[in-house]
């Protein structure tokens, strides 16, 4: 009778604990075909993010680093000054310049002024005694020439008296030709060799001032600083990408989609993106442009998805999935 009790109560045990594990995985199969059920959303593209507007900072010039007004994850605006260089070498080659160009235009002035009464007054004398030494130098000339020919006097010292006359002469020609210069004014040639320099002055003040102004480097568009590889100190060279700056409010994927489901896709459609980096949330983006050309070897049609929301954290590079909503 005993055995009899002990076997009804097994029984009885081991049909509940069926009876449970049955409903028990029933109640599963309901959640998971519900869950199934419920997911509005089919992720079928993939692609990485990228920007329309990214800026790779560089200097123009050489020079050490005095300033740097931004960090990783900086926000800037277009126009703001993000990096300044030192300025002191910079400095003194546009006082230089500009010492130059001051001389340069001070010599063209001249030049080009009508000459100074003093000037004219000493070319004046220069000429009055030069033709004073002349006129003397000629008198004794014939005198001792008359002597000469009477045979009172030496061909010797008339020979020598020819010269002195020959360099008067010579010296009262000069100083005639300089007076008359100083009424005529400098030539034309001249004048265009004096513009000249101030031309070339100008040109390597113009030079030194844009490498000045170079100094301040600014940030072309508004966005983030999203790479930084300089520090205060650094001596900087031209082309050398010191940071770059991304604006995040402007993202899009370049997706391929199948060529199954492009037939239901349309322009201005809105989508759901998931990136894999950021799991713990969804974005919205709309659908802008569905290339008419197929790929020749997949099939696949590129798709371009702009995203709706801007996010700090999204990042040109990451990979996102593209997902439709059912209908």
């Amino acid at each position: 009778m005993k055995k009899l009790t002990l076997f009804c109560l097994i029984a009885v045990i081991f049909l509940s604990g069926c009876s449970s594990t049955s409903t028990s995985n029933t109640s599963n199969e309901k959640k998971i075909q519900q869950s199934s059920s419920t997911s509005s959303t089919q992720f079928l593209m993939g692609g990485k993010i990228a920007t329309n507007e990214q800026a790779d900072i560089a200097s123009k010039i050489s020079a050490r680093v005095s300033e740097i007004s931004v960090d990783l994850g900086s926000k800037v605006k277009e126009g703001d000054v993000i990096i300044k260089l030192d300025t002191t070498d910079l400095q003194g080659q546009v006082d230089q310049a500009k010492a130059a160009v001051d001389t340069a235009n001070a010599n063209l002035a001249n030049a080009q002024n009508s000459t100074r009464p003093e000037q004219m007054a000493q070319a004046q004398a220069s000429v009055d005694s030069a033709s004073e030494n002349y006129n003397t130098v000629k008198k004794n000339y014939d005198r001792v020439q008359a002597l000469v020919a009477a045979g009172a006097e030496t061909q010797q010292n008339l020979d020598s008296l020819n010269q002195q006359l020959s360099a008067a002469q010579a010296q009262y020609k000069t100083a005639q030709e300089q007076l008359e210069l100083l009424k005529n004014g400098p030539t034309e040639s001249s004048i265009n060799v004096y513009k000249a320099q101030v031309n070339q002055s100008e040109a390597a003040l113009k030079t030194a001032q844009t490498a000045l102004s170079n100094a301040a480097i600014t940030s072309p568009i508004s966005g983030v600083v999203n790479m930084k590889k300089i520090n205060v100190g650094d001596t900087v060279t031209p082309g050398t990408a010191l940071l770059s700056i991304i604006n995040s409010s402007n993202l899009y994927i370049n997706a391929y989609a199948p060529f199954e489901i492009v037939a239901q896709l349309r322009e201005g459609e809105e989508v759901v993106v998931r990136v894999s980096d950021l799991p713990d949330k969804e974005f919205r983006g709309k659908i802008s442009v569905i290339n008419s050309n197929l790929d020749s070897e997949t099939r696949d049609t590129l798709v371009k998805v702009a995203l709706v929301d801007s996010d700090s954290r999204l990042k040109p590079g990451m990979f996102a999935e593209i997902g439709l909503k059912k209908q």
